[in-house]
């Protein structure tokens, strides 16, 4: 416990934050100067504006979001399609097994691709 031996009459003048001056001198410490009529309204206005400034930027980043939700739709189906044409393609290409053989008609070039694409099918 703490023994303090200074008067009562000294702390009733210094005071719990609770007299008028302290009061002023907190509100002023907080606003940057004594409180006049004006304060709370400059106080709502620039609260009005912030709060304007983050509502449109949280619209633009929203029509973002579509945007991309979109975007991510349609490439997500042109995957699935190029998925779905590239299986239609291995199914023909390991049904023709003349394309195995050495055939005549196709280049080295040809046949390699072929292989390829076969030996990915297996994959």
């Amino acid at each position: 416990a703490v023994v303090s031996t200074q008067s009562t009459g000294h702390f009733a003048d210094v005071g719990c934050g609770t007299s008028d001056q302290a009061a002023e001198d907190m509100i002023s410490a907080l606003t940057g100067g004594p409180l006049n009529e004006t304060y709370f309204e400059s106080l709502a206005e620039q609260r009005r504006e912030a709060l304007e400034v983050t509502l449109d930027e949280n619209e633009e980043l929203y029509k973002q979001i579509e945007d991309l939700n979109l975007s991510l739709t349609e490439v997500t189906k042109r995957a699935e399609e190029a998925e779905y044409q590239l299986k239609q393609m291995k199914s023909r290409l390991s049904q023709t097994s003349d394309l195995k053989q050495d055939s005549p008609e196709l280049s080295p070039e040809e046949k390699s691709d072929i292989k390829t694409l076969l030996d990915c099918q297996s994959d």
